[in-house]
């Protein structure tokens, strides 16, 4: 539904912004869901507007120059974290571009971009914008960053034969120390005997069971590297910014925002488990209650 303003707005056809963009290698149109995103990444994305500045500021009343300003950036869902951009509106063709930190994303973002007052009109006649950042134009788009792949590089092997329990699931290699490289330190090793789990993560539509199956796993994985974060955590502050440490922390501060109250000796176990499963699912990892 429209939302109606108590001022004048623009007529329909005065703005057009064209779609947002990612880019990952090259520019292409943003999914309303990217699949298997790595939180370790920074979500780079820009779009194309072009505003014609005389009709609009006709369209609403504003004869006194008053500025216009673009104000931009998005909202994490879990969270509620808010990242606003603001720049001066030109007539014309523009260009916004925004760099969403994993930090400051969610498993659900919702971006925005709206055309605002700049200042506040004190002799502003009826019906029209009045206070400073009153929306004259607005949309929004929600894009979720997570699916039910895995996060972490993983294979499918023969748990018997590398010596592995053959009764488990799976297994996650963690790195032998917080500074040596991501990119290749955590390896997700799923038993080949498992073949819901096969299946579960080898296909993009999985049936109820399996994405349960799948869904427990990965859960079992973001607890897996918390645990080993938090029990190595005044390290992670140095770590450099390619390193195993540093993404774990990254993990384990958007898992659990309150992360230094479950580093101490005499932290209750099951209570860290179901704090961590919450948070999990929080962001988007693991099950989600309806």
């Amino acid at each position: 539904m429209k939302r109606v303003q108590p001022y004048m707005v623009p007529p329909d056809g005065v703005v057009s912004a064209a779609p947002w963009e990612r880019y990952t290698g090259e520019w292409a149109q943003l999914e309303s869901w990217i699949e298997e995103w790595d939180y370790r990444t920074v979500l780079r994305l820009r779009s194309a507007v072009e505003v014609d500045e005389h009709k609009l500021r006709a369209g609403v009343g504003l004869g006194d120059g008053t500025p216009l300003l673009w104000s931009f950036g998005w909202i994490a869902r879990d969270s509620q974290l808010v990242t606003t951009v603001t720049s001066e509106l030109r007539d014309g063709r523009g260009l916004l571009e925004l760099d969403i930190s994993s930090d400051r994303a969610g498993s659900t973002i919702v971006l925005g971009r709206k055309i605002v007052l700049g200042r506040s009109r004190m002799h502003a006649r009826a019906g029209e914008p009045r206070w400073a950042g009153s929306v004259l134009w607005a949309d929004e788009t929600s894009v979720r960053l997570t699916g039910h792949g895995s996060a972490f590089p993983t294979e499918i092997v023969d748990f018997r034969a590398i010596g592995r329990d053959p009764g488990a699931s799976w297994f996650l290699e963690l790195p032998s120390s917080p500074d040596v490289a991501a990119m290749g330190s955590f390896l997700l090793l799923i038993n080949s005997a498992d073949s819901t789990l096969v299946s579960a993560v080898s296909t993009s539509k999985s049936s109820e069971a399996q994405t349960a199956v799948s869904d427990s796993m990965i859960e079992g994985v973001v607890e897996e590297v918390v645990r080993w974060a938090l029990s190595r955590w005044p390290e992670l502050a140095d770590c450099e910014e390619d390193s195993a440490g540093f993404s774990a922390r990254i993990l384990t501060v958007r898992v659990l925002p309150d992360a230094d109250r479950w580093t101490g000796p005499d932290v209750d176990s099951m209570a860290l488990k179901a704090a961590i499963v919450s948070g999990a699912r929080g962001i988007g990892f693991g099950r989600r209650l309806t």
